[in-house]
């Protein structure tokens, strides 16, 4: 197996980075509150359904190729990782099939061996989301179709054409479009807005019960109207 992880669209083999040891496997804690009430004995909880941040640990090691030692190699890695803004997409060889958005703030510390060889061990601040690259996709959906989730509840991606009004009902929500652009319009469940382009069409929509979410289990799609197509980008996830 190869040993390697990518990080805001670079690999750790650009600067002759390898992992040395197989990494854990960290699933992010539980947002969860409790309460002492007076008089009763254990404690009531409040669970959001929400999760905290995890961190994802590399042990790696560098070998500088010719004309290079460990402190310039070094330099050049720690201008790749921290010169990186906000969240980024983390990937590696382990775990080929979801990627994580993270973020690298250091610090940076690598032992040096001989000037040619280092060690160091990378933390990254992640996301609690480990995203299904298959979730990624976008998939034609036929009037009807049935989409079936086996992870979390995941906020889809929604890309609609056809024209004058129409009607989309996702498993118990439903949006009702006054207008349907030619260029189609998309509708974002997290961001929780609707556009075509870089134009705002939020006035164009109404979702008076909140919008789908893609719950576990079974989901049904449906849509009348004007409605010609249906794109959804499901967005699957887990822990």
């Amino acid at each position: 197996m190869r040993s390697e992880f990518a990080f805001a669209g670079h690999s750790c083999k650009e600067f002759f980075l390898t992992i040395e040891y197989f990494p854990g496997y960290s699933a992010a804690r539980k947002k969860v509150e409790t309460y002492s009430v007076p008089g009763r004995s254990g404690q009531l909880i409040f669970d959001s359904g929400e999760y905290e941040n995890v961190t994802q640990e590399y042990e790696v090691w560098m070998k500088a190729p010719d004309g290079h030692n460990t402190h310039n190699l070094s330099r050049k890695i720690a201008n790749w990782l921290l010169g990186a803004s906000g969240y980024q997409r983390l990937e590696d060889t382990y775990d080929p099939d979801v990627f994580r958005l993270a973020r690298f703030e250091g610090p940076m510390d690598v032992e040096n061996w001989m000037g040619r060889y280092g060690r160091a061990t990378l933390e990254f601040d992640c996301q609690p989301q480990r995203w299904l690259k298959s979730g990624q996709k976008s998939v034609d959906i036929e009037n009807g179709q049935t989409l079936y989730n086996i992870w979390r509840p995941a906020l889809p991606i929604i890309k609609i054409t056809g024209s004058g009004t129409g009607t989309l009902e996702v498993g118990e929500k439903t949006i009702g479009i006054s207008s349907i652009p030619s260029t189609g319009i998309t509708i974002d469940c997290e961001t929780q807005n609707a556009y075509s382009g870089n134009i705002n069409r939020n006035s164009l929509i109404t979702v008076p019960g909140g919008f789908p979410v893609l719950q576990p289990g079974k989901t049904t799609v449906e849509y009348s109207g004007g409605i010609r197509s249906v794109k959804i980008t499901p967005r699957w996830w887990c822990v």
